[in-house]
């Protein structure tokens, strides 16, 4: 069966003369010229190059298959282009869902880029700690932290763990003095959030158990407005308290509640361009974020 590429060999030396110019315009080698050019007349069994020392040049054969070989490109930079012009109209509409903390560090930012490039692309997220059902339909992705989702109808990939650490304003950290260690933590009132069955409201009460709770609220947005503030410090997700402005970082993020995050959909909902683009995108943010994260320790953010 004829291969396109064997065309494209033969018109890169038809048009230069020489495998060496062509294996140059191609990016190969020069051998791997030579060797797709004596492919492609074996297969049609025909000579279509006259090799002689100062180059190569056509035969008559080759001569009259030159404009056969070159509608054949012709056509297929037409439909690349096409292929092209399809990709930047994609369209359709991507349900998300994740919580609150990934959505504002990471997806908002992403979809900024992806309406640049996609702007049919419509994307409708939904904040919650809940697990939407994939399967049923409740939304096509997902961004999720915690053991790995192991249903069977779902497609799962590792993005990166979620670390939290402890924040406070400037001006409390200029007052109660920057922690030398975890312990020291406990001189400053807490804000925390009013689940107390929750991960990191049990961990508190486990190592900081005389902590003063200054202050409680359900929302992490609360949250992070009575952090600011100066009402008290908190524990934190470092992919938006390292954003913050007029926050400080005053402890490494803490082991214990560092839980790893998933990029979650189902093979369907992938398969589809628009929901395939939004993926892209994403991943993309995270790996931007990743590459310029602070190194561990008390760190002063956003100044």
């Amino acid at each position: 069966m004829l291969d396109w590429n064997d065309l494209r060999y033969f018109l890169a030396v038809a048009r230069t003369g020489s495998t060496l110019a062509a294996s140059k315009q191609l990016r190969v080698s020069q051998a791997t010229v030579s060797r797709r050019v004596t492919a492609l007349e074996q297969m049609i069994g025909v000579e279509i190059f006259v090799r002689k020392p100062s180059g190569y040049s056509l035969t008559q054969r080759g001569e009259s298959l030159l404009p056969a070989a070159e509608n054949v490109e012709e056509s297929i930079l037409a439909f690349s282009d096409l292929v092209a012009m399809e990709s930047r109209r994609l369209s359709g509409t991507v349900r998300l869902t994740t919580v609150e903390s990934a959505a504002n560090a990471w997806v908002i930012p992403a979809l900024a880029q992806l309406r640049t490039r996609f702007p049919d692309i419509r994307v409708e997220i939904i904040t919650t700690d809940d697990n939407l059902d994939l399967a049923r339909g409740e939304a096509d992705l997902a961004i999720r932290f915690g053991s790995k989702p192991t249903e069977e109808t779902l497609v799962v990939r590792h993005l990166t763990d979620m670390e939290e650490s402890f924040y406070a304003s400037h001006e409390l950290v200029a007052r109660l003095g920057l922690p030398a260690c975890l312990d020291e933590v406990i001189r400053f009132p807490l804000v925390t959030s009013m689940d107390d069955a929750g991960m990191i409201n049990s961990w508190i009460l486990a190592h900081l158990p005389d902590a003063e709770i200054a202050h409680r609220t359900n929302r992490l947005s609360s949250i992070i407005a009575s952090v600011r503030t100066g009402i008290g410090a908190s524990i934190l997700p470092c992919l938006m308290g390292d954003d913050i402005r007029g926050l400080m970082r005053l402890t490494p993020p803490i082991t214990e509640l560092t839980t790893p995050g998933w990029m979650v959909t189902t093979d369907q909902a992938r398969r589809q361009p628009h929901v395939r683009a939004v993926i892209d995108f994403i991943v993309g943010q995270i790996q931007e974020w990743l590459a310029r994260r602070p190194p561990e320790g008390p760190l002063e953010r956003a100044a």
